[in-house]
């Protein structure tokens, strides 16, 4: 478990610029990506956290969870920072 901090720099990004993600369709999602297209990395928050992230600038549960994806140009790796629960017990 991480905080912000420490996720951007396993990301090894300084700043994440967020966009909403729009549906082939043109809706708008609950989801927000920053991308590295040199890279091809996509990195995804829920609007959810993201809102518990900005309420709480040190929060340090944050994890990121990774998934190879097919897109229309290949391969990219999909990066979901999420917020994970304290356990209920320790050993």
């Amino acid at each position: 478990m991480a905080n912000l901090s420490e996720v951007k720099r396993e990301l090894g990004v300084e700043v994440l610029g967020l966009n909403v993600v729009v549906t082939e369709s043109g809706e708008k999602t609950a989801w927000y990506k920053h991308w590295d297209n040199s890279n091809r990395v996509a990195v995804l928050v829920h609007k959810d956290t993201l809102a518990k992230i900005k309420t709480e600038p040190t929060l340090a549960t944050l994890g990121l969870n990774t998934q190879v994806k097919q897109g229309a140009m290949g391969e990219y790796v999909a990066k979901t920072i999420v917020v994970y629960a304290p356990a209920d017990e320790t050993l």
